[in-house]
């Protein structure tokens, strides 16, 4: 009696281990399924957010495209509100899953907080650092990072430098001798910036520099700033006085003195700008003389090529966003730039 009631307690007890193992393998195998169940959900989840956030661009790309095509290529003001401010088009567009929107900060110069506008925006509006020169880049950096002018200066020079060959004209400061000392050490590019973060690698150049730039740089384009859609900011670094900079806004932006209405005005040509403005308001000599060296200079023009597109989506079932990102090159109908973040 006492051997089959040990032998019993042995079977027990193993039955017991067998069952905790088995109840920890299929608790294991559970975790693990579930794991993946949550990683392929996740998967899933971003890869129908993205088509959603490029359906976004790519309806803005379709909607440029038929402005450019039905106006035969000249800018209107209808065209200016269809692109820049259509919340109608491009705020909350319903894909069954989720929404997507086609979004951007507008900067107007004056109001402390930027605002959101629904549409794309001008990169041809912004200064381009890969051929501004110095005085309009310091100018720039006194209105948007310092009232320093020598901070300013400094970090105009470094832009300068970086993407010409030579040494700079900074009073013993060789461009090659600072990066290649640098602890983690890199050339001087002497070449054209490619893309806006690259001014990171630049001397003297952080986050938040970059993120207060940002807004009113690029480097698409070919140079020339479209005066229809400048911001207050850049026309400033243009050298243009703060009264003619008034002036240019005020008749550009029509009788309810908002920008991207129905009711803006629109500089046809460049060399046309002071006779324009003349119909709205008066020009003394010395604001004439400014318009007549932004044309003498090539610094100015009334249309575009390169727009900026943000497409948002978010699904129904998530509180994640994903954003594209992209430049469209409206002349030759193709992307330069695309990111996904």
């Amino acid at each position: 009696m006492p051997r089959q009631l040990n032998k019993k307690g042995s079977i027990l007890i193993l039955a017991l281990w067998t069952l905790t193992l088995l109840t920890v393998f299929s608790v294991h195998i559970g975790l693990t399924v579930r794991q993946r169940a949550t990683l392929l959900s996740r998967v899933e989840n971003r890869t129908q957010a993205r088509w959603l956030a490029e359906a976004g661009v790519k309806k803005a790309i379709a909607a440029l495209r038929h402005d450019i095509q039905r106006n035969k290529g000249v800018y209107t003001p209808y065209g200016k509100l269809y692109r820049h401010n259509n919340r109608a088009m491009f705020a909350d567009i319903d894909m069954g899953v989720g929404k997507s929107a086609v979004m951007y900060i507008f900067h107007d110069g004056l109001k402390p907080d930027p605002e959101i506008r629904y549409g794309f925006v001008d990169e041809e509006s912004k200064i381009n650092i890969n051929t501004v020169q110095q005085d309009v880049l310091v100018r720039l950096m006194q209105i948007v990072v310092t009232s320093d002018e020598e901070k300013a200066k400094t970090l105009a020079e470094a832009i300068i430098d970086w993407r010409e060959i030579g040494e700079s004209q900074l009073t013993g400061f060789y461009s090659d001798d600072f990066y290649i000392n640098l602890q983690d050490s890199y050339e001087s590019k002497d070449a054209h910036f490619e893309i806006l973060d690259e001014l990171l690698l630049v001397r003297g150049f952080n986050q938040d520099i970059l993120d207060q730039l940002k807004p009113f740089i690029t480097v698409f384009g070919d140079g020339l700033i479209n005066i229809n859609t400048a911001n207050r900011h850049v026309l400033q670094a243009l050298g243009i006085s703060d009264v003619l900079v008034e002036k240019i806004l005020l008749t550009r932006r029509g009788v309810d003195v908002e920008e991207s209405t129905a009711d803006d005005f629109i500089y046809q040509r460049a060399y046309d700008l002071a006779s324009d403005i003349l119909r709205f308001s008066d020009l003394d000599k010395n604001e004439i003389q400014q318009i007549d060296a932004l044309n003498a200079l090539g610094l100015i023009k009334t249309n575009s090529v390169y727009y900026s597109i943000s497409g948002k989506a978010q699904l129904n079932n998530s509180q994640d966003a994903l954003e594209v990102v992209c430049v469209y090159n409206a002349q030759e109908s193709w992307v330069e730039y695309w990111r996904e973040k």
